[in-house]
């Protein structure tokens, strides 16, 4: 006998819904029912935007070689020193020397901040201070050279030294003369060129990386 549904429809043999209205004709297997709703949770709260500061630190290009815009700010502060620096002071020049390389690495560091509108941490400022100073270090043995060069028709490297000592100090001096001693060997020409050169890098090196770690702390102030 057929069976119809409370709509009228006619149902076939074993139907478990009506085709047209789609009410269930009978109770259904465990198999076939439907799995309960589940309600999805509630989304937490959004994450706290990320501080500024933050995010320039993790984009922003590191303070090395093949930062371009870091190499062009550190030459031209370097060039600039050299000029600066080889201004005629008298006493005064060793005092002068010493504030220029100082101010370098701080006016680079500075210089940095308003052409990439970025905070350097003090570890980066110091390393933006020392690229200063190796391109100071690099232009002063340029000029070097070119002295060198220039009195090699009156006695070379030794001559010039040993002009500068005994202008500088007097004739009886012991130092002074154990110095001269040295010159006139060509491995205590050596030897002291090499200190020279050694020293040099350290003292223009260290003091514009000295400049640009300041430079970082009064810029990390004023923000």
């Amino acid at each position: 006998m057929a069976e119809f549904c409370s709509c009228g429809a006619q149902l076939p043999e074993d139907a478990l819904f009506c085709h047209r209205c789609g009410k269930p004709q009978r109770e259904l297997p465990d198999a076939l029912a439907p799995e309960p709703f589940e309600e999805e949770p509630a989304a937490g709260p959004a994450p706290q935007a990320a501080d500024a500061s933050s995010l320039e630190a993790a984009f922003s290009p590191e303070i090395n070689f093949h930062n371009r815009v870091a190499v062009r700010i550190c030459l031209f502060c370097a060039v600039v020193a050299s000029v600066v620096s080889s201004v005629p002071l008298g006493v005064l020049s060793v005092f002068w020397l010493l504030v220029t390389l100082l101010a370098s690495g701080f006016v680079a560091v500075y210089l940095y901040h308003r052409r990439s509108g970025m905070f350097l941490a003090t570890r980066a400022g110091a390393r933006m201070g020392w690229m200063t100073g190796l391109f100071y270090w690099l232009i002063s043995m340029i000029v070097f050279a070119m002295k060198m060069v220039a009195v090699s028709g009156r006695g070379g490297l030794g001559a010039l030294l040993r002009e500068q000592m005994e202008a500088s100090a007097s004739r009886d001096d012991v130092n002074l003369q154990e110095a001269l001693r040295i010159l006139d060997s060509p491995q205590g020409m050596a030897t002291m060129v090499i200190f020279v050169l050694f020293f040099a890098f350290l003292f223009f090196t260290a003091l514009p990386a000295i400049g640009g770690a300041l430079g970082s702390k009064v810029l990390e102030r004023e923000n």
